[in-house]
């Protein structure tokens, strides 16, 4: 089995530096032009089946590497990204004024951040590795590819490498539409690369 995960295209509150969580942007004109670009990087990797968030940033992205590969998808809720509570919708200068007791722990320890509202590290880690253990269970010997967000991907990461998630949230970067692979050969996962970004080039 060989998995495909992939970030997002940029919404609009990325561009914005808004904390999005939960709430719904849909993509800015870039994120639609990445999303197709991922798409077309997919279409040679015989993509069997697209799972998604079913928010709008995740569906949009979605619907267009389904459009280049002909797979369907299939949306899972718990593929949405962790809820942040009070955060949520704010620009971080103002997560920053408003919170800033929170905020420095943040920067420091996410998981340990406390955010009024929030779902929290532990609940969302249990969530996100459900999800994945479900989707490979079902598709054992399939191409999948699966469009989520940037903590859902730190979460599964720090799942396969039996990792702390704080230093895979903190210390990895994924770009937009930056594109993870996975294999899994007789129940062992093998990283083949992380946020591969070369058909942005």
């Amino acid at each position: 089995m060989n998995l495909f995960i992939i970030r997002h295209g940029e919404s609009v509150w990325n561009r914005e530096n808004r904390v999005q969580g939960s709430k719904d942007p849909g993509l800015s004109e870039k994120g639609k032009r990445q999303a197709d670009s991922a798409g077309k990087r997919l279409e040679k990797k015989k993509i069997n089946i697209v799972y998604s968030s079913p928010l709008k940033r995740c569906a949009q992205t979605a619907r267009m590497i389904s459009r280049r590969t002909g797979a369907k998808i299939k949306f899972d809720p718990d593929l949405q990204e962790i809820i942040l509570g009070v955060w949520q919708g704010k620009t971080m200068d103002e997560v920053k004024r408003l919170y800033p007791k929170s905020y420095a722990v943040w920067l420091k320890d996410p998981s340990k951040a406390g955010i009024p509202g929030w779902e929290g590290v532990p609940k969302f880690r249990k969530r996100v590795n459900c999800a994945f253990r479900s989707i490979l269970g079902k598709n054992p010997s399939a191409n999948v590819c699966i469009v989520t967000h940037w903590g859902v991907i730190a979460a599964h990461l720090a799942k396969t490498l039996d990792a702390d998630f704080d230093r895979i949230f903190q210390g990895v970067r994924v770009d937009n539409c930056g594109i993870s692979e996975i294999s899994y050969m007789n129940g062992k996962a093998i990283i083949q690369c992380i946020n591969d970004t070369r058909h942005f080039s």
